[in-house]
């Protein structure tokens, strides 16, 4: 269910609107994508590898002027990594060329410069997101003031929907061939404005422990598309992706995870996966969570009757067969209220327990027949590393309501990514 109520991340990421141009006097103090890897970009490109590597900060106050309660608000910062086979010259000329970002960035329909003044410049946007719902229909004006400073552009929200939030985009050189991007960026979710974003945020609050991975995401993925457009991956049978990190580094994982109290999470490559009809492109996220408790203290978690637990507002009845030969079915219903429809529907998922602290899942039946993933809890110091490996994508045979949200831009990608970030931290509020 986490999974699929962060599609609505994509529209809430794309919405904003405002009517004038004047520059705003700003000076960014956004953090640094590098600065939890002692400044490396080397060191950090480890463990991008060839996946997008999301990961956040701890709290650190940062400066928001047209925020005028509060200018100075505490922000917890997310990070998006990725490498691509171009030079760091074609990424400057990619993401400084604000006119291009439409063709770049899914549902950008025109962008206007509106002032420009030495390396600043306000530019206006028009995002569309047509769906076949009319009342979840986007068509907003986008006003964002852009900053270009060395292998930098800043960027401060003038006003939106969510109309206060700050960014960095990055890029490092690793050689001639190859450059790391970074996005970091922070948004005040509890002041939205306008009336549909007020009501999906008020009637799933969960999606904004969601938003902030899922747009990082949203835009790497974009330019991931332009820069380095990978053929899927055949998986064999059972397989899933896991990143490929040394024990050193799952150790700094943990330690990012417990620092900013945010999950790390690595969007994989595209693949495929067989099925009897032949086989499907699924996304992988792979997402880790720091716990104080004890690997026996969370493994309750790994059970799907505790899910109505976590999601009482969504989830409505959780039956479950006895578990046999270490495997259970699970027929889940959903009931999600935007404020302005409801959507309802059911998973049913076939469960599997190798050990005590791990379990597998994909779907069987129900109205989302795509799912696939599987978790484990992990010793880590003391404490537990959770990690949660997940795909899910709506097919053309899904209920109309479902079935309407393939209208959205990664539509296939972005729900794992956001949904195991809601997971993982709607674990931690219960603890």
């Amino acid at each position: 269910m986490s999974r699929f109520i962060t599609l609505f991340t994509i529209f809430l990421y794309c919405s904003i609107q405002y009517s004038f141009a004047q520059l705003v006097t700003w000076s960014d103090n956004i953090p640094s994508a590098i600065q939890p890897f002692q400044n490396q970009p080397k060191t950090l490109a480890s463990y991008t590898q060839n996946d997008i590597f999301i990961y956040g900060h701890p709290a650190v106050k940062t400066s928001v002027p047209t925020l005028k309660n509060n200018p100075q608000p505490t922000a917890n910062f997310t990070t998006a990594a990725m490498i691509v086979p171009v030079n760091a010259q074609q990424v400057e000329k990619t993401l400084t060329d604000f006119h291009q970002y439409v063709g770049l960035f899914p549902t950008l329909k025109s962008a206007k410069t509106l002032t420009k003044s030495g390396n600043i410049t306000q530019m206006k946007y028009r995002v569309s997101i047509p769906t076949p719902i009319p009342v979840l229909n986007f068509n907003e004006n986008v006003i964002m003031q852009h900053q270009l400073a060395e292998n930098s552009i800043s960027t401060l929200v003038i006003d939106a929907p969510i109309p206060y939030g700050v960014g960095k985009f990055e890029w490092f050189a690793l050689d001639e061939n190859r450059t790391l991007i970074t996005l970091t960026q922070w948004g005040d979710l509890n002041q939205p404005q306008g009336f549909l974003v007020k009501k999906i945020l008020a009637a799933i609050p969960e999606v904004k422990l969601g938003i902030p991975s899922s747009g990082n995401a949203f835009i790497l993925e974009s330019l991931r598309k332009r820069f380095n457009a990978l053929a899927p991956i055949a998986l064999p049978a059972g397989q899933t992706p896991s990143p490929q990190l040394t024990p050193a580094q799952l150790v700094k994982i943990a330690q990012l995870s417990q620092a900013a109290q945010q999950p790390v999470s690595f969007l994989h490559s595209p693949t495929t996966i067989a099925y009897t009809h032949g086989r499907e492109s699924m996304r992988f996220t792979t997402t880790y969570q720091f716990y104080k408790q004890s690997p026996q203290q969370l493994q309750k978690w790994l059970a799907p009757v505790t899910y109505k637990e976590l999601f009482p507002r969504q989830i409505k009845k959780v039956s479950t067969t006895p578990i046999q030969n270490q495997s259970q079915d699970a027929d889940i219903q959903v009931n999600v209220g935007l404020g302005v429809i409801n959507i309802p529907f059911a998973f049913k998922l076939q469960f599997n327990y190798p050990q005590i602290t791990e379990n597998n899942f994909h779907a069987n039946g129900g109205d989302l027949r795509y799912i696939k993933g599987k978790m484990n809890i992990n010793t880590s110091h003391q404490g537990s590393l959770f990690k949660i490996t997940t795909a899910m994508k709506i097919d053309e045979k899904a209920p109309f309501l479902l079935r309407a949200m393939r209208s959205l831009p990664y539509h296939d990608t972005l729900p794992a990514v956001g949904g195991n970030t809601v997971f993982v931290q709607k674990i931690r509020t219960k603890l």
